[in-house]
């Protein structure tokens, strides 16, 4: 039989054990009560025969007596059952005040401690799991940050390294001509450049999905080629084929401009940068259910399963040493998923290692319905 769902609530328990413990006080009141008012009633007289006792009920004495004895219990019965209600609730109550306990002891650097209430599944319980797993969320929110932060800093060290070797090795040169002044200057420019796109990536990692304003009927097609003339230069010099052919029918999203073509940049780039020599990055455009689906597939070196639910975590990369040398911060897959759900899409990859790579983009196609 099934139990009724307001039977696992604190309100029914609180109820039905005051109810009970009351109706026990009671019950022992009326019984100490009537014990008394039997006592008191009733005065053995003699009748005049030895034998015979009479009883002759004596008013005054009764009524003042059941009075008396009627206040008297009603304190003992409010004295006793407010204690003994008292104590029921900080029995019940008592997994509430552990919440509390606890949440004092919580600390950006504790977050480690659980209730682990067993109780019965009501309120109670509900709330300290509820608390357990909000626990949890933070503590993996400050192990995220905390990898973050030291992600950042290790990325930004590269290329400060960088700069300060080239400007130490130059110091150390007694006779330092204008070629070398010419080259640190490139040094630092490149430095400066990735670092800055460092910083430009994370400011757009942590925007709130409310910060794109611009939204603006955008062509994909448009989007794209521009992209492909971006990159095709590249490509060429690795002998890598872009294979892309604008649809006879223009797909149109609802979106940022330039947002999207960082979208479609990063997944093209790492098309190119982690393709095998003269391989080919197909890329394509579709329409269903009301979705404009962007594919782009290359001939690459893949992505082992184990490391493909990681491909959109920032600054993982698949080959670090080669990503690395090329420049990458491993920013462009974590900008991609962020793009792509502000504007309530999705991004999928699906890969064979040593075969290739396909990324897969969903937006909703414009004019929404």
């Amino acid at each position: 039989m099934k139990i009724p769902s307001f039977m696992h609530t604190i309100r029914f328990r609180l109820t039905l054990w005051y109810v009970s413990f009351l109706m026990i006080v009671v019950l022992a009141l009326l019984v100490g009560l009537n014990l008394r008012v039997e006592n008191i009633s009733s005065v053995p007289i003699s009748s005049g025969l030895p034998s015979q006792v009479q009883t002759v009920p004596q008013d005054n004495n009764f009524k003042n007596d059941v009075r008396k004895d009627s206040i008297t219990g009603a304190v003992i019965a409010l004295i006793v059952g407010s204690v003994g209600i008292y104590f029921l609730s900080g029995t019940i109550l008592k997994p509430i005040d552990r919440v509390a306990s606890l949440a004092r002891r919580s600390s950006y650097s504790n977050l480690k401690e659980r209730l682990n209430y067993t109780g019965p599944n009501d309120e109670v319980k509900r709330l300290a799991d509820t608390f357990d797993d909000m626990l949890g969320r933070l503590k993996n929110a400050a192990d995220f940050q905390k990898q973050f932060i030291q992600d950042a800093s290790h990325e930004l060290r590269t290329p400060i390294a960088t700069a300060l070797t080239n400007i130490e090795v130059l110091e150390m040169k007694s006779e330092a001509s204008i070629d070398d002044y010419l080259e640190l200057t490139r040094v630092l420019k490149l430095s400066l450049d990735r670092m800055n796109n460092i910083s430009n990536s994370l400011q757009l990692l942590s925007a709130d999905s409310d910060s794109i304003a611009r939204l603006e009927k955008v062509s994909i097609s448009e989007v794209i080629t521009k992209v492909v003339n971006e990159v095709e230069m590249e490509a060429g010099r690795q002998g890598i084929i872009i294979n892309w052919k604008p649809p006879a029918t223009e797909a149109f999203v609802l979106g940022d401009g330039f947002r999207l073509r960082q979208v479609v940049f990063n997944l093209v780039d790492n098309a190119i940068k982690y393709n095998r020599p003269e391989g080919l990055v197909n890329i394509s455009i579709q329409t269903e259910n009301r979705l404009v689906i962007i594919q782009v597939a290359d001939t690459g070196i893949g992505i082992s399963d184990a490391e493909l639910p990681q491909v959109f975590v920032r600054f993982f990369r698949v080959d670090k040493s080669r990503s690395r040398q090329q420049g990458g911060s491993g920013l462009g897959l974590a900008i991609v998923k962020k793009v792509v759900e502000d504007l309530r899409g999705t991004v999928s990859v699906e890969s064979i290692p040593g075969q290739g790579s396909t990324f897969c983009v969903r937006l909703p196609l414009f004019p929404q319905v």
